[in-house]
């Protein structure tokens, strides 16, 4: 028996050593992801979700090869529709640069991802002292943070520790709002002095106001399209993508 309880003891020890957060009680946050919607932690929580999060930075090679187990565990756990909520927590990059990392590497339909320099994915690495990237962690409806460092990590280590707490696997819902739902993407959300904008070329791209009168109108020329909103006043706006065969919209706030 002693025997028993000191390998136990071992194994425990190895397990705490590893860690990359040594939190166990779980921190508040408010966070915007790169399509503009806020995710507040408390909310999660309160309504008895688990909450999984990635913490990656946006020039780290394993993050990159990690990402698309990720996205393939969001996407089979029904994209933050059932009972665990997915976000992945960049460290200090840019929208940009989160953004390029995503359209690189995380594959079709990624969890939300959060800027650390914009999106206030930064503060949140500091809250949870993160000192190695990538660190998945999870944390249950009553502010624990019951998995630490799920690592090694794969599809199936992270679908068998989800299974583990009792998390079913279910589809896509697609009126989930964190879900894509159309081609076009705006980012960041609200946006200061530009707007960047990915569309195919040819579209024709208008800022609507509430008065429902068009303030700046361009043509897209390549698939990213950069527009200078230094001066335009602030407030809310209706972004108008208009190809031959198709005309999409989408919400902007912008904030100087």
């Amino acid at each position: 028996m002693k025997h028993l309880y000191t390998a136990l003891l071992a194994a425990a020890l190895s397990v705490s050593a590893h860690a990359q957060t040594q939190l166990t009680e779980a921190v508040d946050f408010t966070v915007t992801d790169l399509d503009g919607n806020e995710h507040t932690l408390s909310e999660y929580l309160d309504n008895g979700k688990y909450v999984c999060i990635d913490f990656f930075a946006y020039w780290c090679g394993p993050c990159a090869a990690h990402a698309p187990y990720f996205t393939e565990i969001y996407n089979t756990y029904g994209c933050n529709g059932g009972d665990v909520i997915f976000m992945s927590m960049e460290y200090e990059g840019s929208w940009d640069q989160t953004h390029d990392f995503e359209v690189a590497n995380a594959g079709d339909n990624p969890a939300p991802a959060i800027s650390g320099a914009e999106g206030g994915g930064g503060a949140v690495h500091a809250d949870y002292a993160i000192s190695a990237y990538p660190t998945f962690i999870l944390i249950d409806p009553d502010w624990n943070v019951v998995e630490q460092d799920i690592w090694p990590m794969n599809v199936e280590i992270l679908d068998g520790v989800l299974q583990s707490y009792g998390l079913e696997q279910m589809a896509c819902v697609s009126s989930v709002e964190t879900a894509p739902s159309a081609s076009i993407l705006a980012w960041p959300n609200p946006a200061h002095s530009v707007l960047q904008v990915e569309a195919i070329p040819g579209t024709r791209l208008s800022l609507i106001d509430l008065l429902g009168r068009e303030v700046l109108s361009v043509r897209a020329i390549h698939n990213r399209t950069t527009l200078d909103l230094s001066q335009t006043p602030e407030g809310s706006y209706l972004l108008l993508a208009q190809t031959a065969k198709a005309t999409e919209t989408r919400k902007v706030i912008i904030s100087h």
